[in-house]
């Protein structure tokens, strides 16, 4: 089962008051996703996953690959620029989620916002960008593109 409320780009923009680092998770409708890790010094780090709810309020991400390196200026959401390490990756992260609607003091509206039981890329709390996207919105597309059977 997927969870269509869950599908779109998540930002933790909203909840990133005085920090200097940021958090993205990409879930598309076919069941890949990306998650990305920024900060202000120009690091990131991003992971591909196929993910899935195995139950009701339950979200299950099976990481694939993972690229670390430094993301570049694309007037959008973050881009992955150079990759210093990749490598495949096995990691599981399975966490309860709700969503539903949320203000902070960073937004002038109120806004869709995903609350996770389990930090995902030193987060838990993210606002919905957009819920239309597609891979070609993953950070890391230009620079290492998903094959047929993942990355």
């Amino acid at each position: 089962m997927r969870d269509g409320d869950l599908t779109g780009l998540w930002d933790s923009g909203p909840y990133d008051y005085g920090t200097m680092e940021s958090s993205q998770l990409g879930l598309l409708p076919d069941g890949r996703g990306w998650s990305v890790w920024a900060n202000a010094a120009g690091g990131v780090d991003v992971g591909r996953f196929r993910w899935r709810c195995p139950e009701p309020g339950v979200l299950e991400l099976r990481y694939l690959w993972w690229a670390c390196g430094d993301w570049r200026e694309s007037g959008g959401p973050f881009t992955l620029g150079s990759i210093d390490s990749q490598g495949p990756s096995d990691e599981v992260v399975r966490t309860g989620f709700t969503v539903g609607r949320d203000d902070t003091v960073m937004t002038d509206e109120p806004f869709t916002a995903l609350r996770l039981e389990e930090d995902v890329q030193s987060c838990s709390t993210y606002g919905l960008v957009q819920h239309e996207i597609s891979i070609e919105d993953d950070p890391a597309h230009d620079v290492a593109p998903w094959g047929p059977c993942g990355p």
